[in-house]
């Protein structure tokens, strides 16, 4: 193997493939993101902060899981403080995205609950997921098997999410 070094430029060409699919994805991450921020009028910290995504992500998968999520759910997979993550949730709340309850079992637990609007999220997840499989040329008998589900499942799913409101 060749010395892999900044200094000779043509030891990474063989990623150039590699790069412009990562690039090419996180562009239209990026755009559909900043579209609907632009459209539901999100704070663009929202939208340019990595880890604003990764919260969301664990907010969708907890939704699925288990029906809700609690702030202790989502503290601690990024570093930002919970002064942040609480404000974040509070202008979802308002915004419509989640209805915040106290918990059943114990009252000081508040419980966010996704609402049809937060359906929104969802699309956009599963518009980027069928963007992904595309760039990387996954199939989506590959794509579904990925996720544990029937192909036929999984095209619903995309079908439903083709128009985002």
């Amino acid at each position: 193997m060749k010395d892999i070094s900044f200094k000779n430029s043509d030891n990474f060409k063989d990623l150039e493939g590699f790069t412009k699919l990562i690039l090419a994805f996180n562009k239209k991450k990026y755009s559909l993101f900043k579209e609907i921020a632009n459209r539901e009028g999100w704070d663009q910290i929202y939208v340019n902060d990595i880890r604003y995504d990764l919260i969301r992500m664990a907010i969708m998968e907890f939704h699925i899981s288990k029906g809700f999520f609690t702030i202790s759910d989502i503290t601690g997979i990024t570093d930002l403080n919970v002064r942040s993550i609480e404000r974040f949730l509070k202008k979802l709340v308002v915004a419509g995205y989640f209805e915040k309850r106290s918990s059943k079992n114990d009252k000081r637990v508040v419980e966010y609950f996704a609402t049809d609007k937060s359906l929104l999220m969802l699309k956009i997840y599963l518009n980027l997921l069928k963007e992904g499989a595309g760039l990387f040329n996954v199939s989506s008998e590959e794509t579904a098997n990925l996720g544990n589900m029937p192909a036929e499942d999984l095209k619903k799913y995309l079908d439903w999410s083709k128009e985002i409101k």
